[in-house]
């Protein structure tokens, strides 16, 4: 079986010199726009243009997140105040308190779904004059990526695509008062392309790759980003690589493949989908399906002997980890691969696993 899932790779890139026109048109979401090192980059440089003429003191943040979408907040002084997100029978669930006091509300959309958004809040919270960041990274390729009453839509392009780096942030009015750096993050940016080169080699078949060696080049680049990541643009590998991707296409191979998933999903009763509905409207980023714990981990041991690898989406942050009153999703959450990267008979393949182990896991009881 191919493997599946973990880092983006790429093939060789033949060097071209890009400039700001020629950034693809379906990356222009709001009347500003800026193209940089990660997401947690973009929202910081969100929250540094909001603190340019304004004085913030709190944000009001979904529990299900991750802690580089937070880390931008902690490092500009700005309170978290949580608001919980859970899941129910009927899916996704957001507790949120329309009339909480704070400066800026940060909406999610989660996993590309329809019945993952929070328009309803962003309108709420709209009309009382609150600034709006809209987190589209999981939206981004859906039919309607981002909500008009937003003020700001942020989102890492690296989770989507074979980019070195990658992260958006858009002004729905007005200009960026803040100015991004000419420069990126070189030393990331080589360690991190190397890895993805080798990488390609090893998937490719090349035996004198080992696959430990550009794991831990992903891992180094990965700690250079948590450590340096402010007002970084993006690079130009990046960019170009951006602009020759076939958006509809790739719209079309991921929504095919989360099909799949949904029709098996629909058909068995071990596994528990986050979205039970997929509408034609929706692009996911990963089909986030709910299962037993226990289950969960030996369903992920099971599938890494046989190469699938399937993420738990996000580690719990700090902050979450230490709030009593958050129902965690955290330990029960499995997001299954349905990228652009494997055809049907790669998805069917890796369904199949996933019923294999059941089988067997039943049998065992």
């Amino acid at each position: 079986m191919k493997e599946i899932g973990s880092e983006y790779w790429i093939e060789r890139i033949e060097g071209k010199e890009f400039n700001g026109s020629q950034i693809p048109s379906w990356l222009n979401i709001g009347n500003a726009n800026e193209y940089l090192l990660s997401g947690r980059t973009a929202i910081d440089l969100v929250l540094k243009d909001i603190l340019y003429n304004k004085k913030v003191c709190t944000v009001y943040f979904p529990s299900y997140c991750c802690q580089s979408m937070l880390q931008p907040f902690i490092d500009n002084d700005i309170h978290i105040e949580i608001y919980n997100v859970y899941n129910t029978n009927n899916g996704l669930k957001f507790d949120i308190d329309v009339d909480q006091k704070c400066d800026i509300f940060f909406a999610m959309n989660y996993f590309g779904y329809s019945d993952g958004r929070m328009d309803y809040y962003i309108e709420k919270f709209k009309s009382r004059e609150v600034i709006i960041i809209e987190d589209i990274t999981h939206s981004l390729l859906s039919s309607n990526s981002y909500n008009n009453n937003s003020d700001y839509r942020v989102a890492s392009l690296r989770k989507w695509f074979p980019v070195i780096s990658g992260g958006l942030a858009a002004k729905a009015d007005g200009s960026f008062n803040i100015k991004v750096s000419k420069n990126t993050l070189d030393e990331m940016i080589t360690v991190r392309k190397n890895a993805m080169l080798d990488k390609a080699r090893y998937i490719n078949g090349d035996t004198t790759v080992k696959k430990e060696d550009f794991l831990q080049k992903y891992s180094v680049a990965n700690k250079m980003l948590n450590e340096n990541y402010s007002l970084y643009k993006i690079d130009d590998d990046s960019l170009q690589i951006l602009n020759e991707i076939n958006i509809p296409k790739m719209v079309k191979v991921r929504r095919k493949n989360a099909q799949i998933i949904h029709d098996f999903i629909n058909k068995t009763n071990e596994i528990k989908p986050m979205f039970p509905i997929l509408s034609e409207d929706d692009c996911p980023i990963f089909i986030p399906v709910l299962l037993d714990k226990n289950i969960r981990n030996h369903l992920r041991e099971h599938l890494i002997k046989h190469k699938i690898y399937y993420p738990i989406h996000w580690p719990k942050p700090e902050i979450v980890k230490h709030d009593p009153t958050c129902i965690s999703i955290y330990d029960i959450e499995l997001s299954l691969i349905c990228d652009q990267r494997y055809d049907v008979y790669n998805i069917k393949d890796s369904v199949n696993e996933i019923k294999r182990f059941f089988k067997e896991f039943s049998y065992g009881k």
